[in-house]
């Protein structure tokens, strides 16, 4: 990953340090806001189920917490990641991602992971009639030996098949890791 330009740096600093004033000088010079009732900002705030949580801590820092990332970091995830499961070779491709199948989860846990993925944050129609993953799946995949093709080709090999087979967009293309 990048470091933040000397631009990006000079205009978030005096914003990040101006925020964290105005946050200081509110809780000091007002103490009957900090006792106030906050259940309706409570109730408004924004939760997350297991699945989200798991993806947030294990997933999202690389491909963002919206599923967008930057371009050639890695693939996005938001709007595409369903195009994957819409047949058996671009499934075999999620199987054997090694950040997949590494994933310091429970196979329970990384089914909900990749469900959340594929048919919410990537739901496609690629994903619209295909299967939920399963703790079962995840621990066969788990067992398999990884591929000895480079990931890259992999990826571009399944992406091709499924642009032509289930329609899915060129676009999907468009992603060159550096």
């Amino acid at each position: 990953m990048t470091a933040p330009s000397r631009a990006v740096k000079r205009f978030l600093a005096p914003r990040a340090l101006a925020g964290m004033l105005a946050g200081m000088l509110c809780v000091a010079a007002c103490p009957v806001a900090r006792a106030a009732d906050n259940s309706a900002v409570e109730r408004r705030a924004v939760t997350f189920n297991h699945a989200q949580t798991n993806y947030m801590l294990h997933c999202g820092g690389c491909h963002g917490t919206l599923g967008l990332s930057p371009p050639h970091s890695v693939p996005l995830l938001r709007g595409q990641a369903g195009w994957l499961v819409c047949d058996a070779q671009g499934r075999a491709y999620v199987d054997g991602l090694p950040n997949v199948t590494r994933a310091s989860l429970s196979d329970a846990d990384l089914a909900d992971v990749l469900n959340f993925v594929i048919f919410t944050l990537g739901a496609t129609p690629g994903s619209a009639h295909a299967a939920p993953f399963t703790a079962r799946e995840v621990g066969v995949m788990r067992a398999a030996p990884e591929s000895t093709v480079p990931l890259h080709l992999r990826r571009q090999q399944a992406v091709e098949r499924i642009i032509k087979v289930c329609g899915a967009p060129q676009s999907l293309l468009d992603y060159k890791p550096m």
